[in-house]
Order: structure tokens, then sequence, then C-alpha cells
């Protein structure tokens, strides 16, 4: 569940980050396409992870794929439109 108090507080920039660590399924490329660090989209995630309850991404031996919850073809997915919505 979000958390609604939380939401409406959300920093837009991690909706550009999930955006596209989504597009690039890396989070070293999505750092490079920020310029960002590695960690600094790591912990970007983890925010976004803490506001969501959900983990959004699972790690493979490539880089990360999307949780049920974060896929586009989810019927729950977590699109940045959808977040932004909520947020107003």
């Amino acid at each position: 569940m979000v958390n609604k108090t939380n939401l409406a507080r959300i920093d837009l920039n991690l909706l550009v980050l999930f955006d596209i660590v989504m597009k690039e399924r890396h989070v070293g490329r999505a750092g490079e396409r920020l310029n960002l660090s590695s960690s600094a989209v790591s912990h970007g995630l983890t925010r976004l992870r803490r506001l969501l309850n959900d983990p959004l991404f699972l790690k493979t031996p490539k880089g990360v794929v999307p949780t049920a919850r974060a896929a586009p073809d989810s019927g729950r997915n977590i699109t940045g439109a959808r977040l932004a919505r909520r947020a107003r």
C-alpha cells in the first residue's frame, strides 16, 4: 500500500530515475544517462522502494528486471504519470 502522506511529498526526480532504470534495465547505464553514480541511482531506488513498499526491481546477472507491480504490462504497474496524479 502506498503511503499517501509521503506520496504527496515525492521527489519528482525519482520518477525520472524510475523511468530510466525501467528503460535501461541496468543501474549503471541508468546512472550514465542521468549523470549519476550507480550508488546514487541505487539510493534513489531505495527511497522509492520504501515509499511504495515494493522492491520495484530484482537484481540479475545482466542488470535488473521489474517486479510484477513495476512491470509495464502489469495491471497494477507503477508509472511516473500515475504517481504524479496520486501526488496532487
